[in-house]
């Protein structure tokens, strides 16, 4: 699972590919675009020094699980702080925006090292704070 792990979340490719959507946009400063690209692989490099650490397959499973909790809640609080300023002005920060974004992306590596139940439960957990607020 370690190799595995490692494997997908230290692709070559994948600041590259951030760098590359995000100057596509409209406007993209590509200042912005650098702090963002920075700001997501420290991240990546966080968890992926978090994981070599760690010998069991069990506890990397659960790490995964748990940084994926994090990278999912960080995300939906940008996307939140990005809703509510398209409301209030019409346009959101364009580095949250960013931000936003490559979180997305390194969500999306870190969801193929987890079984499709996990995500689901995660998925359920997360939106039970939403589901009671809206009753």
């Amino acid at each position: 699972m370690l190799e595995r792990a490692i494997e997908v979340l230290t692709r070559r490719e994948f600041g590259d590919e951030i760098r590359e959507s995000l100057l596509s946009w409209d406007g993209a400063d590509p200042a912005k675009v650098a702090r963002t690209v920075a700001w997501v692989l420290h991240l990546r490099e966080d968890l992926v020094v978090l994981l070599k650490t760690i010998d069991d397959p069990e506890q990397i499973a659960e790490t995964l699980a748990i940084n994926y909790i994090e990278l999912k809640t960080r995300w939906i609080a940008l996307n939140t702080k990005i809703n509510y300023q398209m409301f209030r002005t019409g346009a959101p920060d364009a580095e949250t925006a960013c931000r936003g974004s490559a979180c997305s992306m390194l969500l999306a590596d870190v969801e193929r090292l987890l079984n499709e139940g996990d995500i689901t439960k995660i998925t359920e957990f997360l939106a039970q704070p939403v589901n009671r607020a809206a009753a």
